[in-house]
């Protein structure tokens, strides 16, 4: 535990990444509890200013049956509020 950062670290850590990246990825998500951040590709993954970072895993799976191509826009959803970079919640459920 001793070699663990502080969340605020990961996120200063993660904001620098992304300020290197000139505008290539954003810091989308982030568990302050798991004191993890999410790097996320903003071209991809950042559609009218919402974060679409959520896997819908009964569509994936659906999709790898179906034994067609397909990549990860078919099955992406859009990022819950509460688990948005910055949130309140800082990545906890309220529910």
């Amino acid at each position: 535990m001793e070699n663990v950062p502080w969340h605020s670290d990961v996120r200063a850590f993660s904001e620098a990444l992304a300020l290197k990246s000139e505008g290539e990825y954003e810091v989308a998500c982030e568990h302050a509890h798991s004191c993890c951040v999410l790097l996320a590709k903003t071209e991809k993954f950042k559609a009218n200013g919402q974060w679409h970072t959520w896997i819908d895993y009964e569509k994936f799976h659906d999709l790898v049956a179906s034994g067609r191509p397909f990549n990860s826009e078919d099955y992406m959803v859009l990022t819950p509020s509460w688990a948005v970079y910055g949130a309140e919640e800082g990545g906890f459920d309220p529910d």
